[in-house]
């Protein structure tokens, strides 16, 4: 038997399964950017979904944390390390990535584009020696990942077919974005936000109504509804015409648990974004305690994920492969504390009494001139090790004797 020939609805179909890599018919529409409405009916897509504030919040915490804290090269040579400031990457990742933006700016940028869609993308632009010169953003809808003679490749919108060596990627969990797959979570939020929306520009639901016994013409009832209404901004004692009576009817959002959802959506999506909700300000049992305790987790379930994935991405990309182990990327995560000064102090304090840092690194951290004599490291008597105690215990005996 001749097989079948593909019809003009089969090609399409297999085109958008290409484009989605799996064959699931549910992704196709979304694949052509065709979206259908939330069991909550509202239309969520990766734009309008950070108009919803707990999103934007979320990702703007993220970001812009990810984004201030110190990525620096390093290389290590025997047991001592230091900073290669001189290494070609390093002024790409801490200063001036490109000729259009701060490295702040491209970091947060590439960042939240992973964190609303999933991927975020930069084209590597490399000398004629293979050392990259700059990086250029792009958008994650205008790439297109696809498998040539087996080999991927990606065509970027306007730029062409890039090589994966030249494109700097930073991937969310599974690569997918977290706003599609929380599309009805994120629906509900917004149908709620809509619903705030409208019953305060409407000033509030239909309250009650005015019923008359007597049949009404069109100008009648403009008038009586004019002056009724005009009279209920107004507090007091109210006057009703000869044959109306009132009817209440309405019925408060707080028994409609209308701030109940828009409570509990947000926290949803602090719960889809690992960010603690007291840091993107949202109200509940907050005291100085849990908002350390807040801090820390965000420091190292939700900040130290994302720094790992950079770091990796960064030397597997911009570190050639000759210079690899001992020359490698890392943020500096003692920033972190740079707006807790107490916290910050108690870190130094601890290096500097188990003489990992010295006087003057610690200055140096801080920004502050060296002094004289403070290079020599200092660690606290009662941790000598076992082989000197004895010795110590003797040169101790020795002086108290001769005082």
């Amino acid at each position: 038997m001749r097989p079948r020939m593909a019809t003009l609805k089969d090609r399409i179909q297999s085109f958008f399964r290409y484009r989605t890599g799996k064959y699931d018919t549910s992704s196709i529409a979304e694949a052509a950017g065709i979206y259908s409405l939330t069991k909550a009916g509202s239309n969520i897509t990766e734009s309008n979904a950070m108009a919803i504030s707990t999103v934007y919040a979320c990702v703007y915490k993220i970001a812009t944390t990810i984004a201030s804290l110190g990525l620096d090269v390093y290389e290590r040579s025997g047991n001592e390390v230091h900073v290669a400031n001189v290494h070609p990457a390093h002024d790409l990742i801490k200063i001036k990535p490109n000729a259009y933006q701060t490295a702040f700016e491209f970091w947060e940028t590439i960042t939240a584009s992973a964190l609303i869609y999933g991927m975020g993308y930069a084209v590597i632009e490399r000398d004629e020696r293979g050392f990259a010169i700059a990086l250029h953003p792009v958008h994650a809808s205008d790439v297109d990942l696809r498998e040539v003679k087996g080999e991927r490749v990606y065509i970027v919108k306007d730029f062409g077919a890039v090589r994966p060596e030249n494109m700097l990627e930073i991937a969310n969990l599974q690569r997918t974005s977290p706003i599609r797959l929380h599309r009805d979570n994120l629906g509900l939020a917004k149908s709620a936000q809509d619903f705030g929306a409208e019953y305060f520009g409407q000033s509030g639901q239909m309250t009650g109504v005015l019923t008359s016994d007597q049949p009404l013409k069109k100008e009648q009832m403009d008038l009586i509804q004019g002056s009724w209404n005009h009279g209920a901004a107004q507090a007091g004692t109210k006057l009703m015409p000869f044959g109306f009576k009132y009817q209440r009817i309405s019925i408060s959002p707080d028994e409609a648990q209308f701030i109940e959802t828009r409570a509990f959506q947000a926290q949803e999506i602090c719960r889809i974004y690992n960010v603690p909700p007291a840091l993107v300000m949202l109200p509940g049992q907050t005291t100085y305690s849990n908002t350390e305790q807040q801090n820390l987790m965000f420091a190292r379930h939700t900040i130290v994920p994302w720094t790992q994935r950079i770091e990796q991405e960064v030397d597997r990309k911009l570190i050639p492969a000759f210079q690899r182990p001992e020359i490698y990327t890392k943020f500096r995560l003692v920033d972190l504390q740079r707006g807790d000064s107490t916290a910050r102090a108690n870190y130094f304090t601890q290096m500097l009494q188990a003489g990992v840092l010295s006087i003057n690194e610690v200055r140096a951290e801080e920004e502050l001139n060296p002094v004289p004599g403070g290079d020599v490291h200092l660690c606290q008597v009662n941790q000598i090790s076992l082989d000197k105690i004895d010795e110590y215990s003797a040169a101790i005996s020795k002086t108290t004797t001769n005082e």
